[in-house]
């Protein structure tokens, strides 16, 4: 029997025509048209990427001569918290907290606590009016039937046209009573920035300038007690809420921690890990130092959760009175803290933990540490965290209207002042934790 077998050689071989062959003849002109034709996209492409670049390195640089120039960026003293680049900025509540509630309208009524009728004159007369001005205002002076408290209602004109020096001396006679909550918990700003408190306010001039004419000096603040004023003056509620969040802006700080090669990166460890958090922040700061000309970080990244958590913000608004409780104490005995513990918003318990926790230094204040400010009467009115080179964190009262933000020590003293006018001047206190 016969077989039909082919080799595996013969099976496996394909034969396929063979292709026509292409040759392109190309001058030196044609090819070179060619490749700009090929490239030109490219080139373009980096070139508006090399245009942006410059333009946005440009206009950054421009708003930081322009930050520098108007006196808004400034450097803190140096020491082992490195180089700190200090911006001031102003912050607002949002819109959603501000509440325009009835009696924020109520025309204006002063309270004189312990004084009788013949006090209210003589004290109206002390503080500059004259005669005629002091029997009109006398004459509308009832007397509370409940308390025997003399009670003024002056009309809001009459208050708009108040001389600054007599609505001074008046208003700080005011504050010394609770029941004058206006001159108390008032709007206060350094004369130098009263132009930036207004930049992009949304109000008008004409509001403006009556904000202006009715501030007064005290220390070195200027101080607004009267939207209640003007509040019923305007009509539409945005605009209420305008003039609240205007009222309501605080003056903070960003402040950045700049490093380059020359800097002392176990230095800045050993400052900025206290607590125990060196190995969440060495690396950090290692990798800013090799970094090619250096480079700077928000120190809110160097600080412990509970800060990083909540600076630049405001609470949410609440009827819980455990929330209503987280002030100034609830805030700066938590800075450590993972989890925060609601009993330090009782005043007792507060005062008994620094007491028991705490001791006092006089000197070599650190990361860390309490600054506590003390009135006359040897009562704590406020507590912050030291932070470096005189700046604190701090959080001014328990209102949703009070964010959490960091402030140069001697601002925050005289913010307090200014609030506490009528206590006398306050001392400033340092505590440092006890070891554990």
């Amino acid at each position: 029997m016969q077989t039909n077998n082919k080799s595996s050689s013969e099976m496996t071989t394909v034969h396929t025509p063979a292709r026509p062959m292409v040759h392109l003849h190309l001058t030196r002109r044609v090819f070179i048209v060619l490749l700009l034709a090929l490239i030109a996209p490219w080139v373009l492409l980096a070139a508006v990427w090399l245009a942006r670049d410059l333009f946005l390195r440009t206009q950054t640089s421009k708003a930081s001569v322009q930050a520098a120039s108007s006196g808004r960026v400034t450097y803190a003293a140096p020491g082992p918290w490195g180089r700190l680049r200090c911006t001031r900025i102003a912050i607002e509540p949002p819109a959603e907290a501000i509440f325009v509630k009835p009696e924020d309208e109520t025309p204006p009524r002063w309270w004189f606590v312990g004084f009788t009728l013949d006090k209210v004159r003589e004290l109206f007369t002390a503080v500059g009016f004259k005669p005629e001005q002091v029997s009109f205002l006398i004459d509308r002076t009832s007397v509370d039937p409940a308390t025997g408290t003399p009670v003024t209602s002056p009309p809001p004109e009459f208050v708009m046209e108040m001389p600054t020096e007599t609505r001074r001396q008046l208003y700080r006679a005011l504050a010394a009573f609770p029941e004058n909550p206006a001159q108390r918990f008032l709007a206060t700003l350094r004369p130098e920035y009263v132009d930036e408190r207004f930049e992009d306010s949304e109000l008008s001039p004409a509001i403006i300038a009556d904000i202006k004419r009715m501030m007064y000096p005290h220390e070195n603040f200027l101080m607004f007690a009267d939207a209640g004023i003007l509040l019923p003056r305007l009509t539409n509620m945005v605009d209420k809420i305008h003039l609240l969040k205007t009222l309501a802006r605080k003056n903070t700080l960003l402040v950045n921690l700049e490093i380059d090669d020359h800097s002392d990166v176990d230095a800045l460890v050993g400052y900025w890990g206290v607590g125990g958090r060196t190995k969440d922040i060495g690396p950090l700061l290692e990798s800013l130092k090799r970094t090619p000309g250096g480079a700077s970080v928000d120190i809110s990244h160097l600080l412990p959760r509970f800060v990083r958590e909540r600076i630049y913000t405001f609470p949410y608004t609440s009827s819980a009175p455990v929330e209503l409780r987280r002030d100034c104490h609830w805030s700066s005995l938590n800075f450590f803290k993972m989890k925060p513990d609601d009993r330090y918003g009782d005043p007792a318990f507060a005062s008994d933990t620094i007491r028991d926790e705490y001791y006092a230094i006089s000197t070599g204040e650190r990361l860390g540490d309490l600054m506590l400010l003390i009135n006359p009467k040897g009562e704590i009115v406020h507590s912050a965290v030291y932070i470096a080179e005189k700046i604190v964190f701090t959080k001014n009262g328990a209102l949703a209207a009070h964010p959490w933000m960091y402030m140069k020590m001697e601002d925050l003293l005289e913010l307090y002042e200014g609030a506490l006018q009528a206590q006398g001047p306050l001392q400033v206190l340092y505590y440092r934790k006890r070891a554990e």
